[in-house]
């Protein structure tokens, strides 16, 4: 009896053996993938498993630090941009029709330096001059001092033409151009090249922890006005003695009982 139990167990142990040497069935196969994979659990698993691993991720502490270096990233590039684009403006050599187009299309025209013997600087005259220097508009009359961007291609003591006239005016009469007045001019000359005073530039973004800071000032071309052409200028009239102000007294009301 036990000698045919160890047959049996035999047989079947070889049965098995050969089964596994054997490809599966197909209806096997297909059985077999059409089942979802079981849930392994951890409790069952070797020690082998639970091997630590080497490498650390680092995270980041919240999703605004991305977009900060990028921001950051962009202003640097912005930044380097404008200063390559003034570096090449300031090294790039003008021809002298490339100067004089350009200074036109701004509104002046530089004529040359002022001389010793030059008596460009007169007396008020009742005589006004609207004119436009760039992208600004400014009302002047004789001897004036007005403040503009820095304009290109002049120095100080420079005389410049201003050719931009919109408007004139006197007290006989009024001369309004279409934009602009052909046979009129105002005159000046370069004074200084300056800095106005300090702009503070505050940027900040809500729930980014992006705050910049920073000071700006605009370069600046003072003008004195010297002569405005193109109107006719009435006399001045000056006598020795200066005018007096009429002051009228006043007059006493005798009260009735």
């Amino acid at each position: 009896m036990a000698h045919r139990r160890c047959l049996h167990s035999a047989l079947l142990h070889a049965t098995a053996l050969i089964s596994l040497k054997k490809s599966p069935p197909l209806s096997i196969v297909k059985a077999l993938t059409s089942k979802p994979n079981p849930v392994i659990t951890t409790s069952n698993l070797e020690p082998s498993w639970f091997i630590p691993w080497s490498y650390v991720r680092h995270f980041s502490s919240r999703k605004s630090d991305d977009s900060e270096n990028e921001a950051e990233m962009e202003e640097s590039s912005d930044g380097e941009g404008e200063s390559d684009e003034m570096a090449s403006d300031m090294v790039r050599d003008y021809s002298p029709e490339e100067k004089e187009a350009e200074a036109a299309a701004i509104g002046y025209k530089v004529v040359g330096p002022l001389q010793r013997s030059d008596r460009v600087f007169k007396d008020y005259e009742p005589v006004f001059a609207v004119v436009q220097i760039g992208s600004h508009q400014f009302k002047v009359s004789n001897g004036d001092s007005i403040f503009t961007e820095r304009l290109k291609f002049c120095e100080v003591n420079d005389k410049l033409i201003l050719n931009k006239v919109l408007l004139l005016g006197s007290p006989t009469q009024t001369i309004i151009g279409r934009p602009i007045l052909p046979d009129a001019a105002v005159h000046a000359v370069v004074e200084e090249h300056a800095l106005d005073a300090k702009v503070i530039i505050f940027k900040k973004k809500r729930r980014k922890n992006y705050r910049r800071t920073k000071g700006h000032r605009q370069e600046l071309t003072k003008l004195r006005i010297t002569d405005i052409q193109g109107i006719e200028k009435p006399e001045i009239k000056t006598d020795g003695k200066p005018l007096k102000a009429a002051i009228k007294k006043p007059e006493k009301i005798a009260a009735t009982a």
